[in-house]
């Protein structure tokens, strides 16, 4: 892993220098608390996306088959690291989002009565 420290600047000024970029996602810890407000996460540009919608998998545009759970782990495995404790916790992987909606991949449950936003159930840089 290549670390270099940067001047420090208000992480919101810093998302608005890279809102251009593709696929930027911003974890923004914006409590004032000493313990949990500690750090914000701010990428772009990632090397891989996987997506489940409508409880398919696929990776870069190419469909996964099976349990959508297996490939995270599988891609995550490809790129291991040792951890640093000079730096904050999170020092890379996978970031993005898992809907509420991903539990239909776990149980088998019925059709919600409203479909909501139509959005993936998950999307996952690396």
């Amino acid at each position: 892993m290549h670390v270099r420290e940067l001047q420090w600047i208000e992480p919101v000024t810093a998302m608005r220098c890279l809102a251009h970029r593709a696929h930027l996602t911003f974890f923004d810890s914006a409590a004032r608390h000493e313990l949990l407000g500690r750090y914000s996460y701010l990428t772009c540009d990632p090397f891989s996306t996987y997506i489940v919608a409508d409880g398919q998998a696929s990776c870069n545009g190419g469909a996964f088959e099976g349990d959508p759970w297996e490939v995270p782990r599988t891609l995550l495995a490809k790129y291991p690291q040792e951890h640093r404790p000079d730096l904050p916790p999170f020092q890379g992987g996978a970031a993005g989002f898992l809907a509420y909606d991903l539990n239909r991949t776990l149980e088998r449950l019925s059709a919600p009565t409203f479909p909501g936003q139509r959005l993936p159930q998950s999307i996952l840089h690396f």
